[in-house]
């Protein structure tokens, strides 16, 4: 395994299009832009003509045609992707965006997915961000198809005639899953729909997320591997108000040694569902162990979910927020109410936050500048400018694939106004 980062970049633009560490290349949000134009007029439909052609679908070659012929350099390429998490603007395009896929991605091991929706992303007109994670192609262990033998099919199967993706995959010595909500092949479970006759016999949110934790059991054991080895949660939620629910089960399904934690508010594609859930977990045939990361000195999560986990030369982090969970907003991070115009609090939030992530990657033995992944969750896209230039002066041009996008409500501490989702490498 190499020692070194190595980033794949363009000109004119801060964030790397990908970040190659050891076997894994994190991928920035792709979104069908050109630096100093937008979205190009050659994706747009004709004046007009608003029933001739389709624009998620130009944007989405736009987007794949610009990684085939660049991801080379990164040892890897669109059949090597471990896991794909696409963010849309736009309901309408989701079939399409699926459809789209057979075109590109490997038809034996198409990437395990998560489809979500974001009221706004960075570049106008832009209709969707695109965010993966690779495997080299000269990987020693490299993608395996995972035979299921007890989670059902997925619902697209029905719908749209084929599995636009995989439930789960392995590669670089970890298991990837799917974005996980509760249907079958036949669609949303009876229960989840507004006209069960029983509404009030399930906390629905329970039940969803239980159904499926049950799912990714079935996933894990499949590829040899169980809840034990699980080092990463992602949770795409849309009410934060469930949070205690969902604490509740997961110590039930975590007691010890939880997984580090992301959680996600945002509108969910399959309409009934509160909660969508997906993994990465080790491998247990691979080379890495799963190591809670003792942060002595940073502020301890409320919630049962670690603050990080280690995997070999990787560190996931939970989502961070500038919280020290014993005020809600940290008071680092507050404006003096009495000088409300001297300080601005997005800009306090990210300042604590770096501090945070700088101390937390150095008791885990790397450095905030060997961040290879990091997604920026925004209530407010204003403050983009006002808190990216803290991580462009602290890193340089190392700055690590980025993903930045608004969410569709309060973040899990509704005071914050940023959350960030973050892996580092340790050379």
């Amino acid at each position: 395994m190499t020692s070194k980062l190595k980033y794949l970049k363009e000109d004119n633009n801060i964030y790397p299009v990908a970040v190659k560490a050891g076997d894994l290349i994190f991928i920035s949000g792709q979104m069908a832009y050109e630096s100093g134009v937008g979205v190009p007029d050659n994706l747009k439909l004709h004046e007009g003509m608003p029933y001739h052609g389709s624009l998620i679908e130009k944007q989405l070659k736009f987007i794949y045609n610009k990684l085939e012929s660049s991801l080379d350099e990164v040892d890897t390429s669109l059949k090597h992707i471990l896991k794909i998490n696409s963010f849309h603007m736009h309901g309408e395009d989701v079939d399409m965006a699926l459809r789209e896929r057979r075109n590109w991605f490997s038809k034996d091991n198409p990437p395990p997915s998560t489809l979500v929706f974001t009221p706004e992303l960075p570049v106008q007109e832009a209709r969707v961000s695109l965010d993966m994670i690779n495997i080299s192609k000269s990987a020693k262990m490299p993608i395996e198809s995972v035979k299921l033998t007890k989670s059902p099919d997925i619902a697209q199967v029905k719908s749209i005639g084929w599995a636009v993706f995989s439930q789960v995959l392995k590669g670089a010595g970890f298991i990837f899953t799917r974005g996980t909500t509760a249907h079958n092949q036949d669609g949303p479970l009876k229960e989840t729909l507004p006209n069960y006759p029983f509404p009030y016999d399930n906390n629905i949110v329970k039940y969803q997320l239980r159904y499926e934790i049950e799912r990714m059991k079935d996933l894990l054991e499949d590829a040899g591997a169980s809840l034990e080895h699980v080092v990463r949660a992602e949770l795409h939620m849309t009410n934060m108000e469930d949070i205690a629910i969902v604490d509740e089960l997961w110590a039930e399904y975590f007691p010890v040694d939880p997984p580090a934690r992301v959680i996600i508010p945002v509108p969910l594609v399959v309409l009934p569902m509160r909660i969508e859930s997906e993994f990465i977990a080790v491998d247990p045939s691979g080379p890495y162990k799963k190591e809670i990361i003792n942060c002595k000195g940073v502020p301890e999560p409320i919630s049962p979910e670690s603050t990080a986990v280690k995997a070999g030369p990787f560190v996931f982090l939970s989502g961070q927020l500038a919280t020290d969970f014993k005020h809600g907003l940290a008071p680092e991070a507050t404006v003096n109410p009495s000088f409300p115009y001297h300080s601005n609090q997005a800009r306090l939030e990210a300042e604590y936050i770096i501090s945070k992530v700088s101390r937390i990657c150095e008791i885990a033995g790397t450095s905030i500048e060997n961040l290879v992944r990091r997604r920026v969750h925004f209530v407010d896209m204003v403050d983009i400018p006002l808190t990216e230039d803290l991580w462009v002066n602290r890193l340089g041009d190392k700055m690590p694939a980025s993903t930045l996008f608004k969410t569709s409500g309060p973040l899990p501490i509704p005071a914050c106004k940023i959350q960030y989702d973050l892996t580092a490498f340790i050379k």
